[in-house]
């Protein structure tokens, strides 16, 4: 007979027993879902675990593999696999953040957003009882809600410059990715992948969207990758530092061109005007007026107005821009029809407080039949779909109709926390926190911009991109220093 009592007495190290309901969770997933289902979920399983074990390299592979998932929604089978980041996340934000705070072990960090990150989620969750369709309204809410827990990821990421600078070289390293699929698309890809009608000039252009699957997207990648290298030009750095960044900068701004994205060429301008305006302003504090350096900053702006000039009347810059305010343009006046048929139905009192999450539909004359099992099974091709009816190219009419004009007070809530700290950081700050606040400060008025005419807050890595800077810039400023 078995002694009970010495059997009893044995323990099992707490990492065989989690192993042990992750292996029979995945095979009931196996068995009464899907193979592909249960295969998924133990990659997940793993995944969670290496980034339990591995916060700092788990965060660097997020930032490695962003510009590359939406690659993996070419087809129905693979899609599903995009939901690797969401573990990531997740994991992160409960041992960095969640687990920390109840054990009441969570050390503290200068939070300038967590007024209006607390509003948002309160005001979000209003709005998903009030959808119309419940599960594109838990979609939607996830969209919005998901990445803004990479804010509290990078406020408890180590703040030292070695981490900033391994950031930065594993971000370079993903960008050169996107420019080897880009060189790839444009020579060797079939016309199809890669030329796009233009009404504009009436002609079959090529357009880089390389790994981002849209040019718009993939432009404002490029935009935050000029931002970075634009400010670690200007500001003091070492000699072979700037040398990098001023080259992968000129490669940045050549696919930017290479785009044909109005909506981004107008939002790269705005990112240079910002950061080239808040790097003279903050030279000039340190001057005198008659000690100031006026004869270059005349040489820089004859300069700039010159290659303007220039690049509007010999390229077709000039004839994109201009189209960009003509109402007859055929790209316009879909965006009109969509003013006209979502402001028209809507009352005073949905102003206001919005229509629910999700409820851009019915005046869009579009439905949706996403289903529960379709989200229980991993239909990652009908979510998707889903998600994309409610896409308006306009992310303030969009968050008006959702959340009305309370949402947009909170959105405007945070550019303004933003807006202030990375500006009061400039001024008195130097070195990595200085380049940090720079580059965010220039891509968020282009963030700005561009959401008049694409939902940039509905789109990954765009919306993951932003919380991820949010955090960058909270994390350097104030009392929250970084070491050596």
């Amino acid at each position: 007979m078995y002694n009970l009592e010495r059997l009893s007495s044995v323990s099992f190290p707490p990492g065989y027993a989690w192993a042990l309901i992750a292996a029979m969770s995945v095979a009931v997933i196996s068995l009464t879902v899907s193979f592909q289902a249960g295969v998924l979920s133990l990659l997940f399983v793993i995944v969670a675990w290496w980034v339990w074990q591995q916060p700092v390299l788990g965060f660097f592979m997020l930032v490695i593999i962003s510009p590359l998932l939406p690659l993996l929604k070419v087809t129905q089978t693979i899609s599903i696999a995009t939901l690797i980041k969401d573990v990531i996340i997740v994991t992160l934000f409960v041992h960095l953040f969640l687990w920390p705070l109840l054990q009441k072990k969570l050390t503290y960090r200068r939070m300038v957003l967590i007024g209006p990150v607390i509003g948002l989620s309160l005001w979000v969750s209003v709005a998903l009882l009030r959808a119309d369709s419940r599960l594109l309204g838990i979609l939607r809410t996830r969209e919005i809600l998901l990445y803004i827990l990479l804010y509290f990821i990078v406020l408890y990421l180590p703040r030292t410059k070695k981490f900033y600078y391994e950031l930065l070289m594993w971000l370079f390293f993903s960008f050169a990715i996107t420019v080897v699929a880009s060189a790839y698309q444009w020579w060797f890809a079939i016309d199809s992948a890669v030329l796009r009608f233009e009404p504009a000039v009436k002609l079959w252009i090529p357009r880089v969207s390389s790994t981002f699957g849209h040019p718009s997207v993939f432009g404002h990648y490029l935009i935050l990758i000029a931002g970075i290298c634009l400010a670690a030009v200007l500001v003091k750095t070492s000699r072979r530092v700037r040398a990098g960044a001023g080259f992968l900068l000129l490669a940045a701004t050549l696919l930017i061109y290479l785009t044909y994205s109005r909506a981004v060429w107008l939002g790269f301008a705005s990112l240079l005007i910002t950061i080239i305006g808040l790097v003279a302003t903050a030279s000039f504090k340190k001057y005198s007026v008659a000690a100031f350096p006026w004869r270059k900053l005349a040489i820089c702006c004859l300069l700039l107005v010159m290659v303007t000039v220039a690049v509007a009347q010999f390229t077709r810059v000039g004839v994109f821009i201009s189209s960009s305010f003509d109402s007859g343009y055929r790209s316009n006046q879909e965006r009109l029809e969509f003013l006209a048929r979502l402001l028209a139905p809507l009352s005073n009192h949905e102003a206001i407080i919005g229509r629910g999450l999700g409820d851009v539909l019915a005046q869009n004359f579009r439905e949706v039949t996403l289903t529960s099992y379709d989200i229980a099974t991993g239909a990652a091709r009908n979510v998707q779909l889903a998600k994309n009816t409610t896409l308006v190219d306009n992310q303030y009419l969009k968050t008006l109709i959702e959340l009305g004009l309370i949402g947009l007070l909170l959105y405007a809530w945070i550019y303004w926390r933003l807006l202030r700290t990375g500006v009061t950081t400039i001024f008195l700050r130097t070195g990595v926190p200085r380049i940090i606040a720079l580059s965010a400060l220039g891509w968020l008025i282009s963030f700005m911009l561009q959401a008049i005419f694409i939902d940039t807050w509905d789109i990954y890595p765009t919306n993951a991109l932003f919380w991820i800077m949010a955090g960058l810039v909270s994390a350097t400023s104030g009392n929250n220093k970084v070491a050596a």
